[in-house]
């Protein structure tokens, strides 16, 4: 087997539908489905079973997608190790970032720098956490810039480099759990879960809800996504966010918005008041090229 062929595999196992983990990955459905029939060949084991458009994995899927997870982990690990000690560090970038863009915006992006400067002899000293707490923090200088959320303060200036669908999430029991799509007002007049009012995701959310001329009825606020999947697997209420890994730990189910209207801009952010240094700026004229081609549909 091949490491593309993971990939493909995980990426497809996270969304469940074969058009659009085609699309993350940038090549064509068939392609995709070739690459998985021959994973499944040499496994001998059938990894997802289709019931007319809706894909679910298999139990053999299902077991061996946290291996391929780690074996992928692994390797990525291992890469950045030795970009580590093959060239002495010239200078160094503190990148904040959330949670839930560790798993795609923050790789590709870090991946997309070294290929565009063609050195690693930059290094980024990584730091996850809130939104809120993060601004702060690159307001006062402790970061030089952040990948999060598009914002909505004067003193921060941003470039969107990723647009991160969002999803509806149900229990495996819930009246919606077998629907193909769902529009917003499918979920009036449901508990809803949600962040909490300090990031920038609540307060997005909540302009759509506008739009959609209800107010939800949210009952729990939390911090971050495990305790809100954790909330919504009970029964609690439902809950809008991005798939990510901690998903596959909770008998919920993840239902797309119809056409993909559901969705939120993933920025890299800088203090508009802080000097930049040469090595930041070569990340922040990366982010300029990378929005740039997206808005000329350039992938």
């Amino acid at each position: 087997m091949t490491l593309q062929e993971l990939r493909y595999f995980c990426v497809t196992a996270e969304v469940l539908h074969y058009t659009r983990a085609s699309r993350l990955l940038y090549i064509s459905q068939p392609s995709l489905s070739y690459a998985i029939s021959k994973l499944e060949q040499e496994l001998g084991v059938q990894l997802f079973k289709k019931n007319g458009k809706k894909v679910t994995l298999t139990k053999y899927g299902e077991e061996f997608l946290p291996y391929a997870k780690r074996a992928l982990s692994e390797l990525s690990e291992g890469t950045e190790r030795l970009r580590e000690m093959k060239v002495p560090s010239l200078g160094d970038i503190s990148l904040g970032y959330i949670y839930s863009v560790s798993f795609s915006a923050l790789p590709e992006f870090v991946n997309s720098f070294y290929k565009h400067q063609g050195s690693e002899q930059i290094a980024f000293r990584f730091r996850q956490g809130k939104a809120g707490e993060l601004i702060e923090q690159l307001l006062n200088g402790s970061l030089d810039l952040l990948i999060a959320g598009k914002p909505d303060l004067a003193s921060i200036d941003y470039i969107p480099i990723y647009r991160q669908e969002l999803y509806l999430i149900v229990p495996a029991t819930h009246r919606l759990a077998d629907a193909e799509s769902v529009a917003l007002a499918d979920i009036a007049g449901e508990y809803f879960i949600s962040l909490n009012h300090e990031t920038l995701t609540y307060h997005q959310l909540e302009k759509e809800f506008k739009k959609a001329e209800f107010e939800p009825n949210t009952i729990i606020e939390a911090d971050e996504y495990s305790s809100i999947a954790a909330s919504v697997s009970t029964g609690a209420g439902v809950a809008i966010m991005p798939i990510l890994p901690i998903l596959d730990s909770f008998n919920v189910r993840r239902i797309p918005f119809a056409d993909s209207t559901m969705y939120r801009d993933i920025c890299v952010l800088r203090s508009s008041s802080q000097e930049m240094s040469p090595e930041v700026q070569s990340v922040w004229d990366l982010a300029k090229y990378i929005s740039h081609g997206h808005e000329n549909g350039v992938e």
